[in-house]
């Protein structure tokens, strides 16, 4: 999006498109007062709701209307905006629409332009477009909560003052090298290598979050693993609470990954049912199978589900838990069938048949997921690329650390100048237009 683009009035639906009771149509730009005069009627007073009935060029009524207008720079954008709020009709917005197309300098908005334009005039940092972007999408009250947070500067807040403390230390570094051939104190170094260090472990305490705040954003993958006919998709059913995936009691019957959406504890979850693991499956069992694999490699959480009467569920428990890394549930299902050897510690012995043993298993999922919804309230960083940049600046600070501030304050300086730069690209402050695009392009029209 070139600069001149900027000096063209926008405008487009800010309601989804159909029939409906009220649409609201946007328009910002230097001259959005001009689109009233178009339509026969005058401008409100800034800041005031006005009636105004919109006339076509023949002067025969369109609609009656409620127009807003916000005066530059006390508007969404920043800039000059009218909005329209007319009644729902596809023929009144179609007219409405076709109308502003005709006016000099005015087109439709491109998809997320108002935003871009928000952020371009400062009512936004990059964390708070992406806040923006995560709140329109929030399916939980979790996520909406989390969005808000980013909108209010949870994550702009202390990067912007690590970034302006970095600039000052760079700054300090900087008079070092023109004082070299004079003596300075050596508590100048102690101080600079204690801020450094103080940064270092601000920043090392906002990222060991256990990327609570990216599960949360982006949802927790739960993978159902374990042997053939352990009552997997069985499982996956009782906790949906309907027949999500087929089940039988021919072994196999489960060959592809199955996924199932649902709110634990404001957590949005998506459950995975596998294939069985077992040796000696067909081609396209197998296929399944190494899917299945690749699924608890890849999973946040697993759920581990295993005959109990079986004797050989030792030895698929061990197989399995390689694959998760510990972070999983063990339920030994067919409870009714006994128990061959000893339930592990926390693991759930029941029956995917009994409505208590359901409960059972629900409550365990819930108190093992919940915490990622409490370690979120805390957690700020919401995307790979801030903790991408967390990681960037960290490094930069920390071989920043490694030179002698007195024979070689510039290369200290130049740490600190690239570990400003990774902070600046959290809050959009430097080279950040290729992310834009993509971030923008991710909107609606009309937002």
């Amino acid at each position: 999006m070139t600069g001149d683009t900027f000096n063209d009035t926008i405008f487009a639906l800010a309601t989804p498109p159909g029939r409906s009771a009220i649409a609201i149509i946007r328009i910002s730009g230097a001259n959005a007062a001009l689109a009233a005069d178009a339509f026969h009627v005058n401008c409100p007073e800034p800041g005031h709701f006005a009636v105004r009935r919109l006339m076509n060029v023949a002067d025969l009524p369109i609609d009656e209307v409620l127009l807003l207008y916000m005066q530059a720079p006390a508007s969404p954008t920043g800039e000059d905006v009218l909005e329209i709020h007319c009644h729902g009709s596809q023929a009144v917005q179609a007219m409405i629409l076709d109308r502003l197309a005709q006016i000099e300098g005015f087109r439709p908005a491109l998809p997320g332009e108002f935003t871009r334009r928000a952020f371009s005039n400062d009512k936004f940092d990059l964390s708070g477009v992406e806040g923006l972007a995560d709140l329109i999408d929030a399916e939980t009250p979790a996520q909406l909560h989390q969005a808000w947070a980013q909108l209010d500067g949870a994550l702009r807040k202390p990067v912007t003052a690590w970034r302006e403390t970095l600039i000052a230390l760079a700054g300090q570094l900087e008079a070092l090298i023109d004082f070299a051939d004079e003596d300075l104190p050596e508590s100048v170094a102690v101080a600079l290598r204690a801020s450094t260090q103080t940064l270092i472990t601000e920043i090392g305490a906002i990222m060991a979050d256990n990327r609570a705040g990216e599960m949360l954003r982006d949802g927790v993958q739960v993978a159902l693993l374990g042997s053939v006919n352990a009552g997997k998709s069985t499982a996956l059913n009782a906790i949906s609470g309907r027949d999500a995936v087929i089940t039988s009691a021919e072994a196999g019957t489960t060959r592809d990954i199955v996924s199932v959406k649902m709110d634990i504890g404001g957590v949005p979850v998506t459950f995975m049912d596998t294939a069985g693991l077992r040796d000696g499956a067909g081609a396209v069992e197998s296929e399944g199978i190494r899917r299945a694999r690749q699924a608890g490699r890849d999973a946040d959480f697993s759920l581990i589900i295993l005959d109990g009467s079986d004797s050989a569920w030792p030895e698929h428990l061990a197989e399995i838990s390689r694959l998760t890394g510990g972070n999983h549930l063990i339920v030994l299902n067919k409870r009714d069938m006994g128990l061959v050897g000893t339930v592990p510690k926390a693991a759930l012995h029941l029956s995917l048949h009994d409505a208590h043993d359901i409960e059972r298993l629900i409550a365990a999922i819930f108190r093992a997921l919940v915490p990622l919804n409490q370690d979120s309230q805390s957690a700020i960083i919401t995307r790979a690329r801030h903790r991408d940049a967390l990681v960037g600046a960290m490094q930069s600070l920390e071989r920043g650390l490694t030179h002698d501030f007195d024979a070689n304050p510039e290369l200290a300086a130049e740490d600190f100048r690239m570990a400003a730069t990774a902070l600046g690209r959290i809050t959009g402050k430097i080279d950040v237009e290729d992310l834009l695009g993509s971030i923008f392009s991710s909107f609606c029209i009309g937002k």
